[in-house]
């Protein structure tokens, strides 16, 4: 089975997007994303680095029904996952 990595983001009240952390696997991606959200009323996301495919997190604490939609500023302080 094929491992995917994970660039996981925070949006901001201003629309702007910033990169929080990479994962590494499905359980841990989705841990890391309940962990960031469990410190934060912004809406997360991450992103498939294989595939580019945009991935909406939805936690119960999340502010925001809408989905995440591509666009936006990125504010990126990336580094290898």
């Amino acid at each position: 089975m094929m491992q995917h990595y994970f660039d996981l983001f925070e949006k901001l009240a201003d629309g702007s997007s910033i990169w929080r952390t990479c994962a590494s696997g499905q359980l841990t991606h989705k841990q890391k994303l309940e962990s960031l959200a469990d410190h934060s009323e912004n809406e997360f996301y991450s992103i498939d680095i294989e595939s580019g495919e945009l991935l909406p997190f939805k936690s119960a604490r999340s502010k925001f029904p809408q989905s995440i939609e591509a666009g936006g500023q990125f504010i990126n302080a990336h580094q290898k996952c």
